[in-house]
């Protein structure tokens, strides 16, 4: 990855004002073009996907007592907004997320149990939104947290975190798109919470990524780096902790493209979270890490994409009384 330490912060400063000044030439034609749309009460994590002409969302909303899944469509050109409560009953459903192959939408959520202990619960509905059916896949008397999933081809992959009654580990799990052949795995077993994993599907292999505490005693512990690899069929899992600094890092992020693998994280520096991005090959070797930022302001939830020859980054950072959304536009050597 070519370094930028000297341009970096001119760089954001470059890409807003140039996103400010097509927003400025675009003014009249947003304004008349914008079709906003909204529920009538309060929801929460929405999620979406756009596919054909549809876009399709997911999110939680409370029903009075308690969180329930609501997911929704409309047109892309904003007109035929349509949504619909997916869940009833007791116990609040949360952390939703939607991949939407081929006519189906596929979703995983958590959810209590009668124990209240949260559970792993995968649904999926038709495209016209027929068919809808939930299926509750773990029981196990541990709280699971922060499933996310992917599809591909005719499988769908899993992961989460979850306790063993002292720390959370990471969880990986597979399944047929139809439900069946459900199988599932403890990946990690050190007396140290594992949170946010994270995981990406390429070329016959899953790659991951979760912040994890290099300790048990979580006053003394900061929260470091880690990646893995496996194969698609579960074999050869492979984990590596990739930071150890004396400073708690959060939130990776990561993206397969060609033979390298892209990630971002946010990382304190004593005071403030700062972006950090890194480049690894694809199967783990020459690991180069770069913090990105020095201001004095938090960094909060990085998130970014490789598209062709260049990565898109996007955060919020806390100013005080705002929050303003910053973006950053890299172009390295992709292979």
């Amino acid at each position: 990855m070519k370094p930028y330490p000297n341009n970096w912060i001119k760089l954001v400063l470059i890409t807003l004002l140039q996103i400010l000044i097509s927003l400025f030439h675009l003014q009249i034609s947003i304004a008349s073009d914008l079709i906003p749309a909204r529920t009538p009460s309060t929801g929460y994590q929405p999620q979406m996907q756009v596919s054909g002409d549809k876009i399709h969302y997911v999110w939680h909303e409370y029903d009075g007592p308690f969180r329930q899944i609501f997911t929704a469509e409309m047109n892309i050109d904003g007109m035929g907004w349509r949504a619909e409560k997916r869940t009833s009953g007791q116990y609040d459903k949360v952390f939703p997320q939607l991949q939407v192959v081929e006519n189906k939408i596929y979703y995983v959520r958590q959810q209590p149990d009668a124990s209240k202990n949260r559970q792993i619960w995968t649904a999926e509905m038709n495209l016209d939104g027929t068919g809808w059916r939930a299926i509750k896949k773990t029981s196990t008397p541990f709280e699971k947290f922060e499933p996310q999933f992917q599809v591909v081809e005719e499988k769908i992959h899993l992961v989460w975190r979850e306790s063993d009654g002292s720390h959370f580990q990471i969880w990986t799990a597979s399944m047929n798109r139809d439900g069946t052949a459900w199988e599932t795995q403890k990946r990690t077993n050190r007396p140290s919470d594992k949170h946010n994993p994270q995981l990406q599907v390429n070329g016959g292999k899953i790659y991951y990524a979760w912040h994890e505490a290099d300790g048990a005693d979580f006053r003394k512990a900061r929260y470091q780096i880690w990646t893995a690899q496996m194969n698609i069929d579960g074999t050869n899992w492979r984990e590596t902790q990739r930071t150890n600094t004396a400073f708690d890092k959060y939130t990776p992020q990561l993206e397969v493209n060609g033979d390298k693998i892209y990630y971002v994280w946010e990382e304190s520096d004593g005071k403030y979270r700062q972006i950090w991005t890194a480049v690894a090959n694809r199967d783990g070797t020459e690991w180069k890490a770069q913090k990105r930022t020095k201001s004095p302001y938090g960094k909060y939830d990085p998130q970014l994409q490789v598209v062709r020859n260049k990565i898109y980054y996007v955060w919020h950072e806390d100013h005080g009384p705002t929050e303003p959304i910053w973006v950053a536009i890299e172009s390295p050597t992709i292979r």
